[in-house]
């Protein structure tokens, strides 16, 4: 296990990565293919783009925060693991099932609306550090 960072560092990281998490939510419908790309394009491509470009934003902030919380890389290696599978795995599907059934409309049905909260939002990621607290929590139980 690393050195830990000073606690104020520490949570100086938390803070940060909070608001950021916050600001890419408060920003959702921002069309960052507009941004990007310098055109407007309402197509499946666009909105592809635009939800994998939030999805990463989400994950490499919520990598910060459990680099922050933790100061420990056998948790970042396994967060980063998780990440690339709802990355080139999780969102494939769920593309596919979203554009097949309801096209790249905003508005998704009860079912995909779930799996949208749970892979786009950082819900994936907050749960696995609610995870990695109980487990360095039993983790440090044991060791008393």
């Amino acid at each position: 296990m690393a050195k830990e960072a000073h606690p104020r560092i520490k949570w100086w990281l938390v803070g940060l990565c909070l608001i950021g998490l916050s600001v890419v939510y408060v920003f959702q419908r921002t069309d960052y293919y507009l941004i990007f790309f310098g055109f407007y394009e309402k197509q499946v491509s666009a909105f592809i783009f635009n939800k994998t470009f939030r999805l990463v934003i989400n994950d490499l902030l919520c990598l910060l925060l459990i680099y922050a919380l933790f100061h420990d890389k056998k948790y970042l290696k396994l967060a980063s693991v998780i990440l690339l599978i709802e990355l080139f795995v999780i969102m494939p599907i769920y593309f596919w099932i979203k554009l097949k059934v309801e096209g790249s409309s905003e508005i998704s049905s009860p079912l995909l609306s779930q799996i949208h909260r749970l892979i786009v939002n950082p819900l994936l990621m907050g749960i696995l550090i609610i995870g990695l607290y109980y487990q360095k929590y039993w983790a440090n139980r044991n060791e008393i």
